[in-house]
Order: structure tokens, then sequence, then C-alpha cells
């Protein structure tokens, strides 16, 4: 599982690392197709590698909701990804996607930790304002629809994602819930 995962991750950085260094460009021209736009490859890339190497997590889906343009767009879009789902939790021997919230009540130490790390990811992220724009993704993880918030730009395609950002993290050991 370990071998899976730092594989489908050093693809996922390889892609996103070869698509930026190769200069690709996602202004659209009026020639240009909507869906040759960087972040919808990548997350195109996400849902098919998710299906063929077979992850416990797969991107079924991905809806485009807006553009992030006002203060109280980037707290709520902030507030939906330190709040929503998208952190990954083993219990009974099946893996879900859980809220901070209820990652609290497993290890609340390790929850204050990521929310820390996410919060500042997501203000430093946010600062740099460059177009940046909200899509929502649907994930299903043992038969269960998830929903999180991903951030992405048109220049630089995906720049925030919770669920790949918080399973594959280097270092990063799922968190196993057991009964007694």
């Amino acid at each position: 599982m370990k071998t899976r995962i730092i594989i489908i991750s050093f693809f996922f950085c390889l892609f996103m690392g070869i698509s930026f260094w190769c200069g690709a460009t996602t202004h659209l021209s009026g020639s240009q197709s909507a869906d040759s736009v960087l972040w919808k490859q990548q997350l195109d890339a996400i849902m098919k590698n998710t299906v063929e190497y077979h992850l416990e997590y797969v991107l079924t889906d991905y809806k485009y909701l807006g553009k992030i343009s006002t203060e109280e767009d980037l707290e709520r879009v902030k507030l939906a990804i330190l709040d929503g789902t998208g952190y990954p939790a083993e219990a009974y021997g099946k893996t879900r996607l859980v809220s901070l919230k209820e990652f609290s009540s497993i290890d609340k130490e390790k929850a204050e930790n990521i929310r820390k790390d996410v919060k500042n990811s997501l203000d430093q992220m946010l600062l740099l304002r460059l177009g940046l724009e909200e899509v929502e993704l649907e994930w299903t993880c043992n038969g269960t629809i998830y929903k999180t918030t991903c951030v992405v730009s048109d220049t630089l395609g995906v720049l925030y994602e919770n669920v790949f950002m918080n399973s594959f993290m280097t270092g990063q050991t799922k968190t196993t819930v057991r009964s007694y």
C-alpha cells in the first residue's frame, strides 16, 4: 500500500511539474477548448489514475463553482476546506474521509497540527491571488460519496485539494481507529 501511495504521489507531482515546466499555458483564446485548461487536464488525469491504480479514494466527478474574487469568497473557501471532509482515517478496516472535527475525536493533537498546516498553506496560497477559482470534487471511498473543495488557477493548475494533499504528504501516516 505504501509503495502504491508513493508511486501515485510521484506521478501526480511529475504530471504537475512537467505541465508547469513545459510552459503549459491555459489562457483561453477563441479557438481553444475549455477542456484544455490545465487544472481540468490535471483533474481528468487524477480521475483516470485513481481508478487505474485501484486507490481507496476514486475521484468520480468535479464541478466548477466559480472565481474566488472577494475577501468573503476567500474566507468561505478556506472554511470549506478546513471544515469539510478530505482527511483520511481508517476505522474497522475501512477507509473513510472525515472532517478535522471528526478527526479530532481520533487524535486531537494530530488534527490540530493538520489544521495549522492546512491553514498556513491556504493563507500563503490565497495571498498570491493568482486568479483563483473554486471546484467541487466528488470522491467515492468504500461506497460512500464525499464532496471536497479544490482551489485551482488557470495558469498554475490545481493549487490545493484535500484528499491527495492529506493522503500523500511525505511522512504522513495512516490513522487507524481500533475498538477494544
